[in-house]
């Protein structure tokens, strides 16, 4: 495909530099041109071997993992049994380009939110990808924190709510309008602190419908891990059930496909513990953090930091999020 000429030969080096010398990248399609990164469908010709595989590349607009420490990352998420992509090369400056990538083996699976949505004939069957979302949620909280790559950022142990709080409350001041209702939600959290985890987790940050592969009606493979932090394990489970992430299917709490009882279950199955008021206030948590996420990214399009359409409508979005941060406080 010729649209990408420059990203072709910068993975061809990056599979030299990672040891395969006589891999030829021959880039088929793009699967999505995100507002952090943009995903390029790749056939990796070794002799007379195709491999078929993924490429993403960092759009470099806002900070996240470094992509190592996220290929890292994801290799442990294997051992621990969690479904993920196969890594063949990472690194934190793509040849020529400078932007941190990572390739990866391709998955079967549907990744489109509305076509998983569309794709789940019964109740049941939401119910157990549910189950299999909550599975792997539990593998990946059991991966000893001690092992992950050093540069994940993590909360403060002795009070991570404050930590938390904190740095919401940092990056709400740095807009350039003031959001009275998010700082409202801010208040209420400052207020309202939960229960104690046993202990701080790897969580994965950006688990949602959206960030899943689907084949056949089972999770296959958990995606993006850019977002990867030390935290209450519960904020993964909060942030999976956001409203803005059921695409319209309210009743539907996990993801628009499932019951939280089938999250629950299958959490609870594979080791992990629930704590319902950490699950609330990491729902209202998540949900001012992503307003305020997609606040910046309308900001940074404001700003003229980048001409990405996606970044643009971000901020059209964010009363959505105002809406249900108010009935998550006060419902």
């Amino acid at each position: 495909m010729s649209t990408y000429p420059d990203h072709a030969a910068a993975l061809t080096a990056l599979l030299t530099e990672c040891g395969m010398p006589d891999a030829r990248v021959e880039i088929t399609g793009a699967a999505s041109l995100g507002a952090q990164r943009i995903t390029l469908l790749i056939d990796i010709h070794d002799g007379d071997v195709v491999t078929p595989a993924v490429a993403q590349i960092s759009t470099g607009v806002l900070g996240a993992v470094a992509a190592t420490d996220e290929a890292a990352l994801i290799r442990l998420a294997a051992e621990s049994g969690v479904p993920v992509p196969t890594v063949l090369a990472a690194t934190n400056h793509l040849p020529g380009a400078g932007q941190p990538a990572i390739v990866s083996a391709r998955v079967d699976g549907e990744s489109i939110p509305r076509r998983i949505l569309r794709g789940l004939s019964h109740q049941s069957d939401g119910d157990a990808l549910a189950a299999e979302c909550g599975s792997a949620l539990a593998g990946i909280h059991r991966i000893d924190p001690t092992n992950a790559p050093s540069g994940l950022p993590a909360l403060d142990a002795h009070d991570p709510y404050a930590s938390w709080c904190n740095q919401l409350e940092s990056d709400l001041g740095r807009l350039p309008v003031p959001h009275p209702a998010i700082r409202l939600g801010l208040n209420w959290l400052r207020r309202n602190k939960p229960s104690r985890p046993d202990a701080l987790t790897v969580v994965h940050g950006d688990l949602r419908n959206g960030n899943i592969l689907v084949h056949r009606g089972h999770l296959s493979a958990v995606l993006d891990w850019e977002l990867a932090h030390i935290s209450d394990p519960m904020e993964d489970l909060g942030y999976l059930c956001l409203r803005t992430w059921r695409f319209g299917n309210d009743s539907r709490v996990c993801g628009g496909f499932g019951s939280l009882e089938a999250l629950i279950n299958g959490y609870e199955s594979a080791g992990g513990t629930w704590r319902p008021d950490a699950f609330h206030w990491w729902m209202t948590a998540r949900t001012a953090w992503w307003a305020v996420g997609l606040a910046m990214q309308g900001a940074a399009f404001s700003a003229g930091l980048t001409d990405s359409i996606v970044l643009a409508a971000s901020g059209r979005r964010v009363p959505e999020l105002e809406y249900d941060l108010l009935n998550l406080i006060d419902p």
